[in-house]
């Protein structure tokens, strides 16, 4: 609870920002993801999610931007329920993120533009299950998760914008269950695709 009140807090002063300082503008932004966790030998983008949070963004020119976002972001990983070997099968991870992107933003043509740039997330919950229930006695995740993120968007009438996004942990999340390495694979990372409206307030 410590965490979420201390996130509302920044967020509502990162808001405050946009309004009222001279050459940025707020944004506000929300929307649902799919993630999965590599490395827990499933694949596809099974965990759903959501994600909320405000920025500011200061233009660099009338093509290029800077933006600074605080969020809350759901990621994790999910196997559906089903059966193998006639046995009941199920796993869920639940990981509730605060986030900070710096995105820098380029806009291609009249329309579309990109974003790209790192984000710091902070992990404040974190929870495990399987068929059998709760899984308590797994390796422990790691506090922040360091990500590139990539991001489309596309104007949809005036400031209002929907955008495609990815976030690829650069760092793992945690060690593999075995704690073995293999070259660049040290352990578990986060692969999250988002889709998001974008809300800008004032001219952009």
């Amino acid at each position: 609870m410590r965490s979420l009140s201390l996130f509302t807090t920044i967020l509502i002063l990162t808001f405050h920002l946009g309004v009222n300082a001279q050459n940025f503008k707020a944004e506000l932004f929300g929307g649902v993801v799919g993630s999965q966790v590599s490395g827990d030998e499933l694949s596809g983008f099974n965990k759903g999610g959501f994600s909320i949070g405000a920025g500011v963004r200061l233009s660099i020119d009338e093509k290029s931007s800077i933006g600074f976002r605080l969020g809350y972001i759901q990621k994790g990983s999910r196997k559906p329920s089903g059966e193998v070997d006639g046995i009941p099968s199920f796993y869920l991870m639940r990981l509730h993120y605060i986030e900070m992107p710096i995105l820098y933003r380029y806009r291609m043509g009249k329309k579309l533009y990109f974003e790209a740039g790192p984000s710091l997330g902070y992990l404040f919950s974190a929870h495990e299950e399987d068929q059998l229930g709760d899984m308590p006695y797994m390796k422990p995740f790691l506090k922040f998760d360091l990500s590139a993120n990539g991001i489309l968007g596309y104007p949809l009438g005036k400031n209002w914008d929907f955008q495609f996004g990815l976030i690829q942990s650069v760092l793992p999340i945690r060690e593999h269950g075995s704690g073995s390495t293999y070259r660049l694979n040290k352990g578990q990372y986060n692969t999250v695709i988002t889709f998001e409206f974008l809300k800008t307030f004032g001219s952009k």
